[in-house]
């Protein structure tokens, strides 16, 4: 995967995502759209957090609750379950190919109890991980059986 960018007319930025043929078999283009998306949004609100005014409206104006509901929602709702999904799934097939938990400390560059914590809690979901583990096994999951 690469990402490569140009300066737009108006001083803005086109950035492009390009990914392999195998990368692009394993995600499918609905789901890297759906990124993509999210990312976006992620984007944009840092936008937003950073200038306090609008950036997508035909004018500029500061920053509303309404504004903040929307990036809140789409992170919260969106983005933020998916990317754990995905951390959860890279950290459970750490541990299965060997990984230890040194190892998985200094990827997470945290302490090495916390990244024990971090690999138990896996295991023991509660409920409010419901969420968290469909995302892990969305991540995890080849592509044909989603």
């Amino acid at each position: 995967m690469t990402v490569q960018h140009v300066t737009t007319p108006g001083g803005g930025i086109d950035l492009t995502v390009s990914l392999t043929p195998d990368e692009a078999r394993a995600i499918g283009i609905t789901e890297a759209e759906s990124l993509v998306d999210y990312l976006d949004t992620a984007l944009w609100g840092l936008a937003l957090l950073r200038s306090g005014r609008t950036v997508r409206t035909p004018e500029s104006r500061e920053v509303t609750a309404d504004d903040l509901h929307h990036l809140i929602r789409d992170l919260h709702a969106h983005l933020v379950p998916i990317v754990t999904g995905i951390e959860d799934a890279a950290i459970r097939r750490h541990r299965e190919l060997g990984g230890t938990t040194g190892a998985l400390a200094a990827a997470m560059d945290v302490a090495r109890s916390t990244a024990q914590r971090r690999r138990e809690s896996l295991d023991n979901p509660g409920p409010r991980q419901t969420g968290a583990a469909h995302w892990e096994a969305w991540a995890s999951t080849p592509r044909e059986q989603h």
